[in-house]
């Protein structure tokens, strides 16, 4: 039956006189020419938002790469990584440091809105002057909000009053505002912008910090260290797939409603009603 419909329409098409190609005419409509730019415009943006998930990959790749070299790396001196004018490069970015200073405690600030195994709490960080005179932040670690209130500082060890060496994981500054607030005696901020800290310290200062991974004299188990990030690619590939898949969706959907538009000027006319009621049948002449 269904190569019967085909051949009709197509006898339909040849008795109308429509060549089969005219019938496509109706592409270039405005309406259809909109719905073209849409659906290339909509493309666009889904293709380029997979192209950026497959950077985010390229980058989660180089900070692997980075991670897994630090931890066989001898730490590095502050003064290779750091500078008080830039920030460190990225190819430096959780690398090692190890640098040898006495932690200055009258300045320790708390950081807002950390978590750590799935738990709210703060980073302490606590400036670490060392021996050329220059300041480096260090996260000494982290501790959990207190149960008393956002306003109330939570117990944590003090620093070691003597000279530390301590070696730890370089990371950037962190963009924002710092959004400072007071934590019971304590000064705390949302973000660690070290530039901003800097200022406030009125010293010599790198424009990095460190995420403690050991020290001596050994710190206090009481702040719980940051771990290391994880090793792992995450959801960027599958991500970019999907948006790839979105793009060429939108194109399979345009040929399915211009495919229905073009079988809609293809079908016959339906035969239009005459309004004439069909005459009874006659009935049969009686036999003579």
């Amino acid at each position: 039956m269904g190569a019967d419909n085909r051949i009709t329409r197509c006898l339909h098409v040849v008795d109308s006189r429509v060549p089969f190609i005219d019938v496509y005419r109706f592409l270039f409509r405005p309406k259809w020419l909109l719905f073209l730019a849409g659906c290339i415009a909509v493309a666009v943006l889904f293709v380029n938002l997979g192209l950026w998930q497959l950077d985010r990959l390229d980058q989660r790749h180089a900070q692997n790469d980075r991670v897994r070299a630090s931890r066989h790396a001898e730490p590095a001196d502050p003064a290779t990584v750091f500078s008080t004018t830039a920030a460190p490069a990225k190819r430096d970015h959780y690398r090692q440091v190890g640098a040898v200073g006495r932690y200055d405690s009258a300045h320790e600030y708390l950081v807002r809105g950390r978590t750590v195994n799935d738990r709210a709490g703060l980073y302490v960080l606590t400036p670490l002057t060392t021996g050329d005179g220059t300041t480096l932040l260090v996260v000494r670690g982290w501790v959990a909000s207190s149960s008393a209130g956002a306003d109330v500082a939570p117990d944590f060890p003090a620093p070691p009053s003597g000279e530390v060496t301590v070696v730890g994981r370089v990371r950037a500054p962190e963009k924002g505002i710092l959004q400072q607030t007071k934590v019971g005696r304590f000064d705390a901020v949302k973000r660690i912008s070290v530039g901003r800290l800097a200022s406030e310290l009125d010293r010599p200062t790198y424009l990095g910090y460190l995420e403690l991974v050991s020290q001596q004299p050994a710190a206090d188990e009481k702040l719980v260290l940051i771990p290391e990030p994880p090793v792992e690619e995450g959801p960027h590939l599958a991500y970019a797939v999907q948006w790839f898949l979105f793009a060429g969706m939108l194109f399979v959907g345009y040929g399915i409603y211009a495919r229905r538009e073009e079988q809609g000027l293809l079908s016959p006319p339906a035969a239009p009603a005459s309004g004439v009621p069909a005459s009874p049948a006659s009935p049969a002449s009686p036999a003579h």
